[in-house]
C-alpha cells in the first residue's frame, strides 16, 4: 500500500509533461490515436510479440489492452511476469498483496505513470538522436 501511495504522490505537472512527450512520440511514430487505451493496446501488441493483426477480434484487442496494462503496472512494481501459458502469453501476478479500489483519477494517474516509465528508454534514445 505504501508503494502505491508513493506513486500517487507523484507531481502532477511533471507527469503531465512526461505524458505529453509520450503522446507526441506515439502520434509521430504511429500517426494514431494517443488515448490511454490506444497506447496500452500498442504496448500489449508489442509484449505479445506477434505484431498487429488487422482482423483482430474485439476480444483479442481487449486482451492486448489488458496485457499493456500489466506491462505498465509492471514498471511500477505492481505486477510481475511469472511465466508463459500454453499459448505463449505472459502469466501475471500482483506484486503487491492488495490493490485497493481507487477513484478513476488515481487509476488514470497510475496508468499514465506506468506508461511513461514503459517508454522512458525509448524517449531518451530518441532525444539522443536529435539534431
Amino acid at each position: 500500500m505504501e508503494h502505491l501511495e508513493q506513486h500517487l504522490a507523484a507531481d502532477d505537472r511533471e507527469l503531465a509533461t512526461q505524458w505529453d512527450r509520450v503522446e507526441a512520440w506515439v502520434s509521430q511514430r504511429f500517426g494514431r490515436d494517443t488515448s490511454i487505451e490506444a497506447i496500452l493496446f500498442l504496448i500489449g501488441v508489442q509484449s505479445r510479440g506477434r505484431g498487429y493483426e488487422p482482423e483482430m477480434a474485439k476480444e483479442k484487442k481487449q486482451d492486448a489492452i489488458m496485457e499493456g496494462t500489466h506491462c505498465a503496472f509492471e514498471k511500477l512494481g505492481l505486477y510481475e511476469r511469472i511465466g508463459l501459458d500454453e499459448d505463449g502469453f505472459w502469466i501475471w501476478e500482483r506484486s503487491v498483496s492488495q490493490i485497493p479500489s481507487l477513484p478513476i483519477d488515481d487509476q488514470e494517474k497510475l496508468l499514465k505513470l506506468g506508461i511513461v516509465r514503459y517508454f522512458e528508454d525509448v524517449l531518451e534514445a530518441d532525444e539522443g538522436d536529435g539534431p
